[in-house]
């Protein structure tokens, strides 16, 4: 497992802002999947933990088949999860809906654009969502073929 800052934002906070990917697997791109992207997604984070857990034992046992890789996502909104705010906890604004982001833009744009630098090039993804009203909805994945394959 290699963990890694897939993306950094200086903060005027206690901390600069980071979005952590696990990677399993060497070589081709296959998959990745992308957790919380608001603050209170708690269990698509929780999924996503246990996946990150399962994938580290099954690569240390050697089950991840060679010349693949797989990348985990747990939380690409870790300010907002931790005051448990559903959308960007400065203005409101929801990363998920910013998508694929712009690099000179407003934050979440800029957000939105380095997960997406990050993620891009994997031929498949599976976005563990949740609607975007808030009410009260069963958590639900997205499995989007990006065509790259």
């Amino acid at each position: 497992m290699k963990k890694e800052i897939l993306y950094r934002m200086k903060s005027p906070f206690c901390d600069d802002f980071r979005v952590i990917g696990y990677t399993f697997g060497e070589g081709e791109k296959a998959l990745c999947v992308l957790g919380a992207m608001r603050g209170n997604e708690v269990p698509q984070q929780y999924v996503c933990s246990q996946l990150v857990r399962t994938l580290a034992l099954f690569e240390g046992q050697g089950f991840i088949a060679n010349g693949v890789s797989i990348r985990m996502i747990p939380s690409a909104n870790p300010f907002s999860m931790n005051i448990g705010k559903r959308f960007w906890a400065m203005d409101d604004t929801d990363i998920n809906r910013m998508f694929p982001g712009y690099c000179k833009g407003e934050t979440t744009q800029r957000i939105a654009d380095g997960v997406f630098k990050a993620v891009h090039d994997y031929s498949f993804w599976i976005q563990i969502a949740s609607y975007y009203m808030p009410e009260e909805f069963i958590a639900h994945a997205r499995i989007i073929r990006t065509g790259l394959n």
